[in-house]
């Protein structure tokens, strides 16, 4: 089955106060598809408030387990089950009993890497489990092979910039004080993330360019992220936490650029953000980061550790020249190759009609 009217159940978990890049794409796709005139309803637990009222303004139905979805919903029959995220898969494991329970095809986007799995055996399970499986990499797509999940099972995925609208450099550094040019993190203060990775590099980097700014954005996951701030204090760190969209999409549009030295991760949205708005991107050696980043075209990709990390940062700070030609091409590839109707289209194009499959004994916990 493709296009038309047909019902989609998308599952996911949250993160609560927290909103992943994987949560942001479970919700585009629920947004998305309930405009594209089919039934969606939403299956996910502890979802950020944003996300609720994202899916309340697109017409989605929000339920927190299967059991309500059976009790609340007794109409609704899915042919196609779609779940999000394996870094938390209570949601997609519910989601494949559901899948079987309806006689629907199962589709999964992982969303994250193994690496970041917090439970790796269930989540291979459910990838072994899906009927099509959305791959953002080809060495995601490896992966999912290692794992016992078939070729003709693989779907390789675009990846789309979330931004709302043209963001204000401007009134950015006039709110928040933040001077000359600047290096913007933006993420969850995870290790994998490299957060404490790029508190480690602005001194070398100071000791260069002293007048360099650092400017991070995203909440605290680690419970010693604090104390890691609080040992490289600086007037010249910036530390802002938590920001709305608009906020943060005003940051991007006013650094120099981005710096994710993530060390575990999939495709990160913002890379593609950062792009949008003619930024370059200084990324982790993560598995496939050379699939993300064209090093050297869009951005570049340092090796482990701070002092790698501050050469790559030292570099392209002090050309600007080189600087601005990553950021333009980087600007053309979001504008040519990435997009939200292009990850609906191939999703759609992937949803079918399933037969129907003996409804399993037990449901998952």
């Amino acid at each position: 089955m493709s296009g038309g009217t047909g019902e989609v159940l998308v599952a996911f978990t949250g993160y609560g106060d927290v909103r992943s890049g994987a949560e942001l794409m479970a919700l585009r796709a629920a947004q998305g598809l309930a405009a594209r005139s089919r039934r969606v309803t939403a299956l996910v637990d502890a979802a950020h408030p944003d996300t609720v009222a994202g899916l309340r303004a697109a017409g989605v139905p929000l339920v927190t387990d299967a059991d309500q979805l059976l009790r609340d919903h007794p109409d609704f029959s899915p042919s196609v089950v779609h779940a999000f995220d394996l870094a938390h898969p209570g949601a997609p494991a519910q989601a494949v009993w559901l899948a079987r329970h309806y006689g629907a095809q199962l589709a999964l986007t992982p969303s994250s890497a193994p690496q970041v799995w917090t439970d790796p055996s269930l989540a291979a399970a459910i990838c072994r489990a899906a009927d099509v499986v959305f791959a953002l990499t080809a060495t995601e797509v490896a992966a999912l092979r290692d794992l016992g999940v078939p070729d003709a099972h693989i779907r390789r995925l675009p990846s789309a910039s979330d931004l709302t609208g043209p963001g204000d450099a401007d009134g950015f550094r006039r709110r928040h004080g933040v001077h000359g040019r600047f290096v913007l993190f933006v993420g969850r203060r995870t290790a994998s993330k490299g957060y404490r990775t790029l508190l480690e590099a602005m001194a070398a980097v100071w000791r260069r360019l002293p007048d360099t700014r650092f400017v991070f954005v995203g909440p605290d996951i680690d419970p010693d992220a604090p104390a890691h701030f609080t040992a490289h204090a600086d007037p010249r760190l910036h530390d802002l936490g938590t920001v709305d969209e608009q906020t943060k999409n005003d940051a991007i549009a006013a650094c120099e650029l981005l710096c994710l030295p993530s060390v575990a991760d999939v495709f990160p949205l913002v890379f593609v953000e950062a792009w949008a708005s003619g930024r370059p991107v200084v990324s982790g050696a993560f598995a496939g980061a050379h699939e993300v980043v064209r090093h050297g075209v869009d951005g570049l990709i340092v090796p482990p550790g701070p002092a790698a990390l501050a050469a790559g940062l030292i570099a392209l700070l002090g050309d600007d020249v080189r600087r601005s030609r990553l950021g333009a091409a980087g600007r053309q590839r979001a504008e040519h190759s990435f997009g939200w109707r292009r990850v609906l289209d191939v999703y759609e194009a992937n949803y079918r009609a399933s037969p129907d499959r003996a409804e399993p004994t037990a449901r998952p916990r």
